[in-house]
């Protein structure tokens, strides 16, 4: 019965020891998420901050060429993600709310989210197309 003792006493040991490796494990994981976080936050501040500047200093910065020179970059990459989501959003059959922003159906005729009015581009090309078609009718009741 000793050796079975033995063998029970070291399990317990190891079983002991598995545990407080695991719960180590589940710490560090805890605190790299944790930290990751923080990191997400702080740099989402710094990006509004960096909008913030941006926006406000503008006008004042358009002495400065090399400030200048960097804006139209921003410019210039503002216009190609804006171009993008437009790509992005027609292939989705999407339009994007003009006063929220929320991405809704091409066939809904109001933002789900905010209640303002849609604009969509196929009503906007189908506009004209009624004016001719009620001109042929005139023109077939006057004669």
């Amino acid at each position: 019965m000793s050796i079975f003792d033995d063998v029970v006493i070291n399990a317990k040991s190891a079983a002991e020891a598995v545990g407080r490796k695991a719960g180590q494990l589940v710490d560090v994981s805890k605190l790299r998420i944790g930290a990751a976080e923080v990191n997400a936050e702080l740099t989402k501040r710094y990006e509004t901050l960096g909008q913030y500047v941006y926006d406000s200093c503008r006008e004042a910065l358009a002495g400065d060429p090399e400030a200048v020179g960097k804006m139209t970059e921003i410019d210039e990459l503002k216009a190609q993600a804006a171009a993008i989501a437009k790509e992005l959003n027609d292939k989705q059959n999407k339009v994007v709310c003009p006063g929220c922003g929320k991405q809704c159906s091409n066939t809904a005729a109001f933002c789900s989210a905010c209640g303002a009015k849609l604009i969509i581009e196929a009503e906007a090309s189908e506009e004209p197309a009624p004016q001719p078609e009620e001109q042929p009718e005139t023109h077939q009741d006057q004669e």
